[in-house]
């Protein structure tokens, strides 16, 4: 007796993509597009997605690439990094998208998605558990801080994307020692390296990790162990254990020739860099020390006292260690804790030391900067209140979500069976419970709506009465005062004159009424140490500009005109 059964092919691939539906990865990529969609839709509906003043700011350096007096490349300027804004011009054709954020929110949900669906590889990589790696992608993806963020033109998301994804080549090199993998995380730290300047110090620690990793000879900890004994003395370095068939020449060899392969294409972005503000600004240094740099901004913090992490370390690590439990979510930040504990002590776990030293670099890179006065951070409960701000840049703890994605992952791989894996997933619905009833507060966004980093708390009267009043004419305005949001005025782009349009602006300021027909100052700006400071500049300027709009911080002036220029 014959049995047989048939099975079509259509039947076949039907099962195929039944199976591939169950695809943890599947999951995790549709999962964060539709939370991406999703909260860039609440911020939109909510006006939160340029609530950031650089938001604007970033949009505004895009936009002008395409569309100003003077459009082209040279409208990156040499301060911010110029990836993000170059991701986002060809979005810039479209007005609307300009205007609305949504340009720049493009640009940050697709990194979004890309850095879920890399810490999902990544974690499963350490610890191969689809469930681990689930989860802590699961830590990433609901985080209200990140998926704010990801709905908005700021950079943070750029830089975690490639952040990611050279790390998890970098961890797939150390594990297979495949060229294709070291080139593939340089590739993507170069692109960190052009996101922003945390990117810089990534690099760094991967080509420092690829020393120690060939290095030839390594610390004999047996020797500290007895360090007392004259004889062990001489040996606290040994030379490293080699393979039957590798030799000291050879491994030496591969030191130099996996160096030099990576840092050619991971330091390249930073020497582009120099090179580009020596090209069009002629200071390969100007974003370090230009009145617009990060350094020259926190000297105002230092002469007010309000510079409280500046050459104390640990008022520095204290300060960035509570802005990323902030960010992370207090439940989450300590469940993470427990998770780094038990990957430290993890022997099983090959090169652990080296995974956890690129997933700190965040944490390195910014106390490090506090330490130095290149950037500041106001956190509440930390900060004094004798402070004029108690929130502000409280975002840089949102680089800190990787590293606890991957703790809380590898925690739960480690967790003592069912029971454990329980607690771990209850106490994770418990902090995003936290998060849903307002308990914890969603600090990035605390910040974009009612700390300095604010655009929106700091708009002035003069923003709508320039708005109503506008009929036509160039605009002369120091966008770095941010006096009105040129996003908001519906004026076009290439009707204002701002530093970046050349010659436009210099001759400005000798002879106002050449171009502009409005002029527009805040106490204390460019254009108002230009005019007022300098009697000649003044007398010329109410010679042919009269005074439309008067506030204690903002005058707005606007051509005469039956006056002709001379």
């Amino acid at each position: 007796m014959n049995f047989s059964i048939t099975i079509t092919k259509e039947r076949i691939e039907s099962f195929k993509k039944w199976l591939s539906l169950r695809n943890p990865e599947r999951w995790v990529l549709w999962g964060a597009i539709i939370l991406a969609i999703g909260a860039t839709i609440y911020s939109y509906i909510n006006g939160y997605i340029i609530a950031y003043g650089d938001a604007e700011s970033h949009l505004n350096i895009a936009k002008r690439v395409v569309d100003s007096l003077t459009p082209g490349f040279a409208q990156l300027g040499g301060i911010w990094l110029p990836l993000p804004h170059i991701l986002m011009v060809p979005f810039m054709y479209s007005d609307f998208l300009w205007r609305s954020g949504l340009a720049g929110s493009i640009v940050s949900g697709i990194a979004f998605v890309i850095s879920s669906l890399f810490l999902y590889k990544l974690v499963w990589r350490v610890t191969a558990n689809r469930g681990a790696a689930l989860v802590g992608a699961l830590v990433f993806m609901t985080n209200p801080n990140v998926l704010y963020f990801q709905s908005t033109p700021m950079t943070e998301l750029t830089l975690i994307a490639f952040f990611v994804l050279s790390t998890y080549y970098f961890v797939k090199f150390l594990q297979e020692d495949r060229i294709i993998s070291l080139i593939l995380a340089a590739a993507f730290g170069f692109a960190a390296t052009l996101s922003r300047y945390d990117g810089w110090a990534l690099v760094l620690m991967e080509a420092g990790i690829i020393v120690l990793f060939y290095f030839p000879y390594r610390l004999n900890t047996d020797a500290f162990r007895s360090f007392w004994k004259i004889e062990s003395m001489k040996r606290f370095v040994v030379s490293r254990a080699l393979d039957a068939k590798e030799t000291l020449s050879a491994l030496v060899g591969k030191l130099e020739g996996r160096l030099v392969l990576y840092s050619t294409l991971a330091f390249y972005g930073i020497l582009l860099w120099f090179a580009w503000d020596w090209l069009i600004l002629g200071d390969p240094l100007y974003f370090t020390h230009s009145q617009f740099s990060a350094a020259s901004q926190q000297q105002g913090w230092l002469a007010r006292g309000e510079l409280p992490a500046y050459k104390n370390i640990w008022v520095s690590f204290l300060y960035y260690f509570v802005t990323s439990m902030s960010n992370i979510g207090v439940v989450a930040f300590l469940v993470a804790l427990v998770g780094l504990a038990y990957f430290i002590f993890d022997k099983s776990v090959k090169h652990r030391v080296y995974i956890l030293l690129v997933l700190l670099v965040p944490f390195f890179f910014n106390v490090a900067t506090l330490f130095l006065g290149q950037s500041v951070i106001f956190i509440p409960h930390l900060t004094p209140t004798s402070f004029e701000w108690t929130l502000f840049n409280a975002r840089y703890g949102m680089m800190m979500v990787p590293f606890a994605a991957m703790c809380v992952g590898y925690l739960f791989y480690r967790g003592s069976g069912a029971g454990g894996k329980t607690l771990i997933g209850g106490l994770l619905i418990f902090q995003i419970a936290l998060y849903g009833v307002g308990y914890s507060e969603t600090i990035s966004l605390a910040d974009g709506t009612k700390g300095l980093s604010s655009g929106i708390t700091k708009m002035h009267d003069a923003q709508f009465w320039f708005a109503e009043n506008y009929d036509d004419g160039l605009v002369l305005e120091d966008d770095f005062a941010r006096s009105v949001s040129l996003i908001r005025t519906g004026v076009p782009m290439e009707k204002f004159i701002y530093i970046g349009n050349q010659p436009y602006w210099e001759e400005s300021l000798i002879e106002p009424q050449k171009y502009a027909t409005w002029i527009i100052m805040q106490e204390n700006d460019t254009l108002w140490h230009n005019f007022f400071e300098r009697p000649e500049l003044e007398a010329r300027l109410y010679k042919y500009f009269n005074k439309a709009y008067t506030s204690p911080e903002i005058l707005i002036f606007k051509r005469i005109k039956d006056v002709p220029s001379t």
